[in-house]
């Protein structure tokens, strides 16, 4: 998804979320369409992360990249 649509769906009041693993696991998160994408939780291992990933995206307004 580019940038102009990830605007499109933040300012309808969606997260978008995503996995990053450096420099360690950690989930990143646009918020607002002003903004890029910022640390929203590091963890300790990618299994937790994961775990935490798929909890987040039962949410209804959370969307993964």
């Amino acid at each position: 998804m580019d940038r102009q649509s990830q605007n499109k769906v933040i300012d309808a009041g969606f997260t978008i979320i995503r996995k990053d693993d450096y420099p360690s696991p950690r989930i990143k998160a646009r918020y607002t369409s002003d903004s890029d994408f910022r640390t929203y939780e590091k963890y300790e291992s990618k299994a937790e992360r994961d775990r935490s990933f798929k909890r987040l995206l039962k949410d209804k307004n959370v969307i993964s990249d």
